[in-house]
Order: C-alpha cells, then structure tokens, then sequence
C-alpha cells in the first residue's frame, strides 16, 4: 500500500469530518507530487540525474548499492550499533530497522530512507543528540529524495544551541509517531524548505514546537494531527515563509506563549484543532498573513484573544467555538480584517469591555 492510500485511510480514521473534507485533497496532491514516479516537486516536473537509465555505472552515476534492509542494535550481536553507520551503507530507498536501546548521536540524512523504530515491548528508541547538535538533519543530495522516520524519540540536550532538535532543510520528509523534546532554546522541529509531512507526533520543549520558514511558494508543510505543547510558541509560520501550510487535527496546548503564529506570506490553514491553555493568544494572524483560513477549530481557555488580529489580514473565520479566553474572543485592529461569520463566541473576558477601549487595544 502506497503512502497516498495510507494517509487517506489514516485521515478517515481519525480526523473530524471538516478536516477530511479540507486537507485530503491538499494531501494527495502532496504525496502525488512526491512519489518516486511523478519526479515532479510543487506540480511542476523535475527530472532527476540518470533518470530512466538502465545502470547508474552507463551514465556516469555512482554505482555504489548497499543492502536494502540493516537492522541496527545498540545492545545486541550485529555489526550495526549506530544509527549513522547503517545510514551511510544502506541503499538508496532501503529501510533502517533499529531495536531498542539509546543511540548518543547525530543522525544526518542524505538520501531516501525509511527508518523504523521498533514497536514491540520494550524502552523504545531514543536518539540523544550530542551538545550544540541537532538531533536529525534531513538535507538530501537530489532535492526530491523521500525520507520517513516512524516511532523514534529525540531528544536534545537541554540549553543546547544547535539549530533544532529535528532540521529539515529541503526534499520530502515525513515524520511520524515520534516524540520530539526540544532543548527550550531552540526550535523542536525547524522546516526550512521542501515538502514536510508531521503526523501523529509529540513535539514539545521548543522555543516553538514547528518553526516554519520555508521561503519557496513551491513548499508545502501538513502538519496534521500532533500534540504539540510546552513550547514557547506550539506553532510560528514565520514572516520571510511563502509555503502552504495546513495544521489540522491537532492539539495545541500548554504552551508559555501563544499556540499558533502565522506571519507568513503563504497559505495557512488551521483545520479542526484543539488550540487550548496556551499562555497567550489561541491563534496570531500577523503582518503578512494574507491567505488564512481558521474553521472548525476549538479555542478555548487561553490567557490572551482567542484570534488576535494586530494588523490587517485577509482570509476567513468560520465556523469556530471560541469560549473561555481571558482576552476578547476575536480582536482586530484598524486596517483590512478577514471575513468573520459563524462563530461560537462564549465566556470571553475581554468580550465585556467597552467598544471605546477595544478600539485602543486596552482589552
């Protein structure tokens, strides 16, 4: 069964009704457009080098083929007890079964791969990055290489300066199933470019959970169905990215600050989520975030708005249950404001101030 089937029959599964009917589309096309036979990134087609040859060696490739399947134990007989070294001699597209156990190092990936945790009983899998290095780095040679990390925890060194605990710089990446415990300085999970799939994930400790700045249009970024808190930010789209972003299905929670920040200049879409707890605002739409849409979503009981709207924005508001917030359900200031229409709105606090002082911001 191929990743498109797996994830529709997972978006069925578990996603509310609103946000199947949203994201299943956005995620065919997305892993459509990153299959091994499309060759094509963003819609548009991409011919990788000796595509189509019959023998990398004929066309001047490298003829280098390792063994499709290692299984790699830290506490067992094998030749393998590193995670790296089972990396840098497994095939292109092969899969990288690791046991139980701790792996003290830095996994850098160059190229497809699948990497399994074990999921019997056990301690699990646990990558402990080194100090002032990141966890994972997924920056593949050929810009369409496909890697999926499935039941891993990563874990960063506290106070650690490295980059982030998980850093995707570009290709298509999935990440599932795994727990990710950032070092409180930086980013969790940084997204710097590419086609980024998170799902069904734990993501906390980070300066932001997910930190998105992809700065191409073509990038697209699903963040679908995590539980993302004890962060500072659970989720920041930062102002210099252009990528399409969906956040559906998730829970964004108990994080010091706000749990959503879009600022940038693409798409975001917050689908069906759970945005609670959050010592600021629910949701920030900022300066650039011109195409949001926010429906469906549950937020509720954060010390700030519920959707803070500091500049004007374009995009849509609908069809939400804002209750419970300590700031005004929906605050907007001055300028262009999306289209509001549906909502839910109860229990605000700052709902009851006076429409003089919600003008100047006071409340």
């Amino acid at each position: 069964m191929g990743d498109l089937e797996m994830n529709r029959m997972k978006l069925n599964h578990f996603a509310p009704a609103p946000v199947r009917a949203m994201a299943a589309g956005l995620l065919a096309a997305a892993f459509t457009a990153t299959s091994v036979q499309a060759q094509s990134l963003g819609g548009f087609p991409i011919r990788e080098p000796d595509a189509g040859s019959s023998s990398s060696s004929s066309s001047g490739g490298s003829s280098k083929k390792g063994p499709m399947q290692i299984i790699v134990d830290a506490n067992g007989p094998g030749p393998y007890k590193t995670i790296s070294a089972a990396l840098d001699d497994v095939a292109e597209g092969g899969v990288v079964y690791v046991m139980h156990g701790v792996y003290n190092e830095s996994i850098k990936l160059d190229k497809s791969v699948f990497i399994q945790g074990d999921r019997g009983p056990g301690s699990g899998v646990e990558i402990a990055a080194p100090m002032n290095a990141p966890c994972l780095t997924f920056k593949p040679k050929q810009g369409t290489a496909h890697a999926v990390v499935a039941n891993v925890q990563f874990k960063a060194k506290i106070n650690s300066g490295a980059a982030a605990c998980v850093d995707v710089d570009q290709g298509v990446f999935t990440l599932k199933e795994s727990d990710v415990l950032g070092s409180g300085v930086k980013p969790a999970v940084k997204i710097n470019g590419g086609t980024v799939m998170l799902e069904k994930n734990r993501i906390s400790a980070g300066s932001e959970g997910v930190f998105v700045t992809q700065p191409h249009s073509l990038s697209q970024s699903f963040i679908i169905d995590n539980k993302i808190l004890q962060n500072k930010v659970g989720v920041d789209i930062a102002s210099g990215s252009r990528a399409d972003v969906v956040v559906a299905g998730n829970e964004i929670f108990d994080n010091l600050d706000s749990g959503v920040k879009s600022s940038g200049y693409g798409s975001a879409k917050l689908i069906g989520n759970k945005i609670r707890n959050n010592k600021g605002s629910g949701v920030i739409l900022d300066k650039y975030a011109k195409l949001s849409l926010v429906r469906y979503n549950e937020i509720a009981q954060n010390s700030g708005d519920g959707v803070a709207i500091p500049f004007g924005v374009n995009g849509v508001i609908e069809d939400n249950d804002i209750v419970g917030n300590d700031g005004l359900s929906i605050f907007v200031r001055d300028g262009l404001e999306p289209k509001i229409t549906n909502n839910t709105i109860e229990n605000n606090k700052g709902d009851r101030c006076s429409k003089k002082d919600r003008r100047k911001g006071r409340c």
